[in-house]
């Protein structure tokens, strides 16, 4: 299975079992700038919270909060884009496209998490599978509405602090839309993934939460799926979008606090890495300070 920016997948890193570890926080220092960086995890559970001391003394210190894209600003013409992107051409349903086997397969997980199949018959199959893992997210008793990224949209809403998208929300379903050539591949892995749905995620959260990042990368990367999956997502999901929002960094107002899925962080093209390269002092608050190398 896959994961990706703001929809399920790899960084729903899930299910807090280690309720006294801290998940890693940067404090990022260029001239006059400063900004925060957090890795979010894009479902949750009430346990997670209240978040560690540093996150939240940053975030009242803060100024405004970026974030991937900014759902307040859904608009008519991003939803019609939407069902553009994710809906198979008129005419075609989910079992015209799939090999026999795959659709079966399919029919299979569909029943068992009570999704009909009549409402995956017109998606795409990258979309399909994100509506499967959708479903059994639910099923395992996570919520997409405690994710991190949800708390702090919801936080900056109610204290009418300013929230910046560093993309909007058609671009990123075009993105994701971009996985076509590989999506039976994408539903697939997808499918293989959801007997231990549960167990995976616990294992990727309890990383996320000890703030291990070699160990979460390691275990996201067994996540990815197939070679050519990998290698997709490597390049356009991650390395692409992270180096068109380091573009957009050194312009933020100083006092920044930055949620994006965890695995954007890391690695040689990572943001940590990027901003390092652009000349950025970095401090890791939480866990206890240690600079990433």
């Amino acid at each position: 299975m896959i994961k990706f920016l703001r929809s399920p997948w790899l960084l729903l890193l899930l299910w807090p079992l280690l309720l006294r570890a801290e998940p890693a926080f940067y404090q990022v220092e260029k001239g006059a700038q400063t900004l925060w960086l957090l890795g979010s995890v894009h479902a949750g559970h009430t346990s997670l919270y209240p978040l560690p001391k540093a996150i939240d003394e940053a975030w009242q210190q803060s100024r405004q909060l970026v974030v991937e894209v900014n759902l307040n600003q859904i608009t008519p013409g991003d939803l019609a884009e939407m069902a553009r992107l994710t809906r198979l051409p008129d005419g075609q349903q989910l079992a015209d496209v799939l090999p026999a086997a795959l659709y079966a397969k399919t029919q299979t997980a569909a029943a068992r998490l009570g999704v009909p199949i009549a409402q995956l018959a017109p998606l795409q199959p990258w979309y399909a599978a994100l509506a499967l893992s959708q479903a059994a997210i639910g099923q395992s008793g996570f919520d997409p509405a405690l994710g991190v990224d949800s708390h702090f949209l919801a936080q900056a809403t109610d204290a009418k602090r300013p929230i910046k998208g560093l993309e909007g929300f058609t671009e990123q379903l075009g993105y994701l839309a971009s996985v076509s050539a590989h999506q039976n591949a994408m539903l697939e892995s997808t499918l293989d993934e959801l007997d231990d749905f549960k167990q995976s995620f616990t294992e990727v959260l309890n990383a996320w939460q000890a703030g291990d990042e070699t160990h979460l990368s390691e275990l996201l990367k067994e996540e990815m799926g197939p070679q050519e999956l990998q290698e997709w997502l490597e390049q356009k999901l991650l390395a692409e979008r992270n180096a068109r929002w380091l573009t957009q960094l050194p312009g933020l107002e100083s006092g920044s606090f930055i949620v994006v899925g965890s695995l954007h962080l890391y690695g040689p093209k990572g943001l940590l890495a990027g901003l390092a390269e652009r000349g950025y002092r970095i401090e890791r608050l939480s866990p206890p300070a240690t600079t990433p190398g």
